[in-house]
């Protein structure tokens, strides 16, 4: 063989040793690409299996996938501070505002007051007039004599029994407990709800819950009666009951009444709870001094006029006996009246007692429902101490000194503290 033909050989199989080593690579290239390719699709698609299995299998095993950070339920970070849910409630009371000169006020807005319960304060809501419920309780006992039937005609009378001809006693057909309710019911707001109570020696519900003052009036002359004993504390109680059938509008207790009790099933502590549990306001005109003077002028009258005898001496030491247990009672109702935000009126006669109606209609036209809101706190006592303070010059305020928490209707407000 030539050089020239080894020459051309040998170039030929540089040639093709060349190409296969390129056709190698290509090969090997493209297997790569295949490589890369399928592991880019494994990665893609084997997260979303994952998951699909993931939340099978949850579904199956009933758990939930664990909460987004920020939704409720994350797990906390430590130094968050801790979510927790507070029971809420709105607490409803009454409330009376006086400006600098003794006047209602007219005006008042929530800002214009404070609350604090328990020392801690509370948001004020709201403060707004509404109708109210009223419950008039009237006190018709004469366990010591018929004092309260009317003023006595024994002054200025010569000393001739009342059963003889020419005494000129004349026969009292309206007492003065019933001359008072007439004039307090004839000017109560047609938007008010009303109840009357009398008591002796038991209770009677004179006329139940009405808006028509013809009603109750009828009502009244119908069946007022007079008794010996006085079931003052069954009465309270049945005032109370009477005002937890009213959810709406405010409560209000008009009391007229010596404040003594000879005959009541109820206990003191059972009748003053209810009322308090109520959150009724207690209106009270006070027998006390009316009935003191007539006491006196009785006892003085029988030590003037009557023979001596034995049982004119027990019915004179009846009498003063008598005088200690109004004291008693009047400062046993001062206290109910405070506590309940109300109001008491002492007069001194029998006309000062029946035209006492006008201050009580006002003063309940004047009264304010105040609500604020408070938590629902685990506590062994329901009973809690109140105070609503004056938050504008001039103003002064009387409301509620206690309340009961009781089961008011509750709302969950989430917060953080």
């Amino acid at each position: 063989m030539n050089s020239k033909q080894q020459t051309a050989d040998s170039k030929r199989q540089t040639w093709l040793a060349h190409a296969s080593i390129a056709n190698a690579c290509a090969m090997a290239r493209c297997d790569l690409a295949r490589r890369a390719a399928f592991l880019s699709f494994a990665f893609c698609v084997l997260p979303f299996a994952f998951l699909s299995l993931s939340l099978s299998a949850q579904a199956q095993s009933g758990r939930k996938p664990p909460p987004k950070p920020g939704q409720q339920g994350a797990e906390q970070k430590p130094g968050d501070a801790p979510v927790v849910r507070i029971e809420t409630r709105e607490i409803a009371l009454p409330l009376l505002a006086y400006d600098a000169d003794g006047k209602f006020v007219d005006d008042l807005t929530a800002k214009d007051v404070l609350v604090l319960e328990e020392g801690e304060a509370r948001q004020v809501t709201n403060v707004k007039r509404e109708p109210a419920n009223i419950v008039l309780i009237l006190d018709t006992s004469n366990e010591i004599g018929t004092f309260k039937n009317g003023p006595t005609q024994r002054l200025g009378k010569t000393d001739v029994p009342i059963w003889e001809k020419g005494a000129s006693y004349q026969v009292i057909t309206r007492p003065t407990a019933w001359q008072f309710a007439e004039f307090f019911i004839s000017q109560l707001s047609p938007n008010d709800s009303l109840t009357v109570i009398q008591y002796a020696d038991r209770v009677q519900v004179v006329q139940d819950w009405t808006n028509d003052r013809t009603q109750a009036l009828n009502a009244l002359r119908a069946k007022y009666r007079v008794g010996i004993k006085a079931s003052f504390l069954d009465a309270l109680k049945l005032a109370a009951d009477k005002l937890q059938t009213r959810p709406n509008g405010r409560r209000v207790v008009v009391l007229v009444s010596d404040g003594l009790d000879s005959g009541s099933k109820t206990g003191r502590t059972q009748a003053l709870s209810a009322l308090a549990q109520a959150r009724a306001a207690v209106f009270a005109v006070g027998w006390s001094d009316v009935l003191k003077q007539e006491v006196e002028i009785a006892a003085n009258w029988i030590g003037a006029h009557e023979p001596a005898s034995s049982s004119n001496n027990k019915r004179i030491q009846e009498l003063r006996r008598h005088l200690p247990k109004l004291e008693a009672a009047i400062a046993e109702l001062q206290n109910l009246v405070d506590n309940s935000g109300g109001e008491l009126w002492l007069p001194l006669t029998h006309d000062e007692l029946i035209t006492r109606w006008s201050k009580v209609v006002s003063t309940i036209g004047a009264q304010y429902s105040l609500s604020f809101v408070t938590e629902r706190k685990p506590s062994l006592e329901d009973l809690r101490s109140i105070q609503v303070l004056p938050a504008r010059a001039g103003l002064s305020v009387r409301s509620r000194r206690n309340y009961y928490a009781g089961d008011e209707t509750k709302t969950e407000t989430p917060g953080r503290k």
